[in-house]
C-alpha cells in the first residue's frame, strides 16, 4: 500500500511539471530552478546530518568480560572477571589494565 501511495505521489508531481511546462510556459522553473533547489536541499541536509553525527558523543571501547556474572547461588561467580562490588572492581582493575591482551596502552 505504501508503494502505491508513493507511486501516485510521483505521478502527481510529474503531472504538475508537465502541466506547468505545457500550459504555463514554465520551462525555466521546472528545468533549472527546481533541480538546483533540490540539489541545494540535498547538500544542506547532508551537511546537517554530518554535523549532527559529528557532535554526538562517541563512547570509548569497552571490552567485554569473560567471567560469569553474579546471578544464581549455585553458579560460580567470577569475581575478578565480572565484579559485582567495589572491592572486586578495585582488585580486577590493575589486572585488566596491565595484563590484558586487548589493552592499547593509551
Amino acid at each position: 500500500m505504501k508503494a502505491i501511495i508513493s507511486f501516485i505521489a510521483v505521478l502527481a508531481l510529474a503531472a504538475i511539471a508537465y502541466a506547468g511546462v505545457a500550459m504555463g510556459n514554465m520551462q525555466y522553473l521546472f528545468g533549472v530552478i527546481i533541480p538546483y533547489l533540490a540539489v541545494l536541499v540535498f547538500i544542506a541536509g547532508m551537511i546537517f546530518r554530518v554535523l549532527k553525527w559529528g557532535s554526538s558523543p562517541v563512547p570509548f571501547r569497552i571490552p567485554t568480560t569473560c567471567g560469569q556474572q553474579n546471578s544464581l547461588p549455585w553458579i560460580k561467580h567470577s569475581k575478578l572477571e565480572n565484579p559485582s562490588g567495589v572491592l572486586g572492581v578495585m582488585a580486577g582493575w590493575p589486572l585488566k589494565s596491565c595484563f590484558s591482551a586487548r589493552s592499547s596502552g593509551t
